[in-house]
């Protein structure tokens, strides 16, 4: 063989390579979003899922795009800020108190699972 058929062989063989390395756009899309012939908003993580007709109009959602206009999500991350906010207003007017909050003793018991063999019932107490 010639340098130059070697030449063009390792070439291809390192394009094709490096081409089973790049994923496909459609396997990075987190989600599939259409309009199906009622109107309905159909989102689904299968691009299989979505019927030939409507891939044409197929729209590509990535998670972070949903989570933003998600207003459960929003409603949870400002619940969650506010609760830390509350637990850092908590903590600085402990300190400038300068006393700890006491924590209340509470009585530990022991739960205690035993099994009744006449009725195979199970009996559960605290002791």
């Amino acid at each position: 063989m010639s340098t130059a058929t070697i030449l063009q062989i390792r070439t291809v063989v390192c394009l094709v390579t490096g081409m089973l390395f790049l994923p496909p756009l459609a396997a990075q899309a987190d989600f599939f979003k259409y309009k199906d012939s009622s109107g309905s908003v159909v989102i689904t993580n299968r691009l299989e899922d979505v019927p030939k007709k409507y891939r044409n109009r197929v729209k590509v959602v990535w998670d972070s795009e949903l989570e933003a206009k998600d207003p459960l999500a929003r409603r949870k991350a400002a619940a969650k800020a506010q609760a830390e906010q509350q637990e850092r207003q908590q903590a600085s007017r402990q300190t400038q108190a300068g006393t700890p909050e006491k924590k209340r003793s509470s009585k530990e018991k022991t739960l205690v699972i035993t099994l009744d063999e006449n009725t195979g019932q199970v009996i559960r107490s605290f002791e």
